[in-house]
């Protein structure tokens, strides 16, 4: 029993983009970012408790923020980066050996997780009830990136890799 997360098309544009910018283009998210994975998710708890009275479900949004996060820091080094990237983020382990990566990382890495996370959840021993009410968060995650997505995923971000780089992601 896995969770399908369905992506708004705002945010299947922003990896079509991701994918091109790195892949194609050879551009680099420039790091440390702007707006890092624990800052976003910060605010999205902020802005889901100003939507809501207290409630009082099995799986709070700092609950589900908190296990994101963790994913996060897992999945980054092993399945969220693309091929080009491995370089830029061995680099980034040496300069900050002490800092958790989702206060490095950006939004287009965010995103990628939610590709690959709904396999990860079929690992979970969670109910029925729990894994809806998780994929329902998600779901909620995913609309507030995609509704903040003007601010969140710009090219301009990117930065066009040097050769020396280049020569060595190869």
């Amino acid at each position: 029993m896995g969770v399908e997360l369905k992506l708004p098309p705002e945010l299947k544009a922003c990896l079509v983009e991701d994918w091109d910018l790195v892949n194609k283009q050879k551009q680099l998210f420039q790091l440390p970012a702007e707006k890092n994975v624990d800052h976003i998710l910060e605010n999205y708890v902020t802005f889901l408790k100003s939507q809501r009275k207290s409630d009082n479900s099995e799986y709070s949004v700092d609950e589900l923020v908190c296990g994101i996060r963790e994913y996060f820091n897992k999945m980054l080094g092993t399945q969220l980066l693309c091929q080009f990237e491995k370089p830029q983020y061995d680099e980034i382990l040496l300069a900050y050996p002490d800092i958790l990566m989702s206060q490095i990382y950006g939004a287009p890495h965010l995103l990628r997780l939610f590709v690959n996370i709904g396999t990860a959840l079929t690992h979970l021993s969670l109910n029925r009830h729990s894994l809806m009410s998780v994929s329902s968060y998600m779901h909620g995650l995913l609309n507030y990136l995609a509704e903040s997505s003007s601010s969140l995923f710009l090219a301009s971000n990117y930065k066009m890799a040097s050769v020396a780089y280049c020569f060595k992601a190869l």
